[in-house]
């Protein structure tokens, strides 16, 4: 997986290893934007992310990969240039943004999860060990069983990262 890399010189140096190993990649991944403060000050840096996303997003299409997005501070402007570039699949993490937001993703096609914290007040490390967590909670929230949440998040996790499977 790609982490994310917000310029111009690092993505260029990333890029030969992702097309010499192009048929292990499941996914380009972690990418998007971070449009806090102490990451992004200035409408520049801001634009020069934009740029570095735009450029990951035409990878992905390229190498017809998903993408597993990161986006803090940037959730319309994130999922707005996801649809404008073509991504059909997308994994959100951690998404922060407007539920409006949220459902412009979902008629897009895209996956949102949901970390351990949506369940508590305190902020948690977030590790598979406590996938467990989120599983009960969205489980009880849907009024589904935990083992029903667990079939269905791991069916589509193979239908968005199809590669994974083999």
């Amino acid at each position: 997986m790609l982490m994310i890399l917000y310029f111009h010189q690092d993505l260029d140096a990333a890029l030969p290893h992702f097309y010499s190993h192009r048929e292990r990649l499941v996914a380009i991944g972690e990418v998007g934007l971070d449009f806090t403060p102490w990451c992004a000050p200035t409408q520049q840096d801001r634009d020069d992310q934009m740029k570095v996303f735009i450029r990951q997003l035409d990878v992905a299409l390229e190498l017809d990969l998903p993408v597993n997005i990161h986006s803090r501070s940037a959730a319309k402007v994130t999922i707005d240039t996801m649809r404008q570039q073509g991504i059909s699949r997308a994994l959100l993490h951690n998404f922060a943004g407007k539920p409006s937001v949220a459902l412009e993703g979902v008629k897009a096609g895209y996956f949102f999860s949901f970390p351990p914290a949506v369940c508590r007040n305190q902020q948690e490390r977030n590790e598979p060990a406590n996938i467990a967590v989120s599983c009960c909670y969205i489980a009880k929230v849907k009024g589904l069983s935990p083992h029903t949440v667990q079939l269905v998040t791991a069916q589509n996790a193979y239908r968005l990262f199809s590669r994974a499977s083999q």
